[in-house]
């Protein structure tokens, strides 16, 4: 059985501050997005690449199930914010343990998130990077 300890000031404010990273982190996302879409719309590659818009087009279906991918994050991650509260009021093991699953569940997602937009991001760079006109 696993050891379960009441949340103190401490573990609420590691919390915490784990949900204002979070937060952060979706709002560069955010803004880097917005970049992606400008750049995979532009018209600043060379035009004589093999499968260029059929390429691109597949970037923007992905960038658009990562946005949605992150729309849930976020909201997922605004709520337990606002449930955090609700942790400092527990009296028991049951409820802070319940609160402590949460939040690990929480920070796996947020983990798996990041990871997959990161090897997106990568690509669309990597591939977008070396098909730039020269001008």
């Amino acid at each position: 059985m696993e050891n379960l300890e009441f949340p103190n000031e401490e573990s609420l404010s590691k919390f915490h501050q784990d949900v204002l990273w979070w937060k952060l982190n979706i709002q560069f996302v955010e803004t880097e997005i917005l970049f992606i879409n400008r750049l995979i719309n532009s018209a600043a590659f060379e035009q004589d690449i093999p499968n260029l818009f059929e390429q691109l087009d597949k970037f923007k279906h992905q960038i658009k199930t990562e946005t949605r991918a992150l729309e849930n994050l976020k909201e997922d991650v605004n709520n337990h914010d606002g449930k955090m509260q609700n942790m400092a009021e527990c009296e028991d093991l049951f409820c802070d343990a319940v609160y402590l699953k949460n939040h690990d569940t929480l920070k796996i997602h947020f983990e798996r998130f990041f990871k997959s937009f990161g090897e997106l991001k990568s690509k669309i760079f990597n591939y977008t990077g070396s098909i730039l006109k020269n001008t």
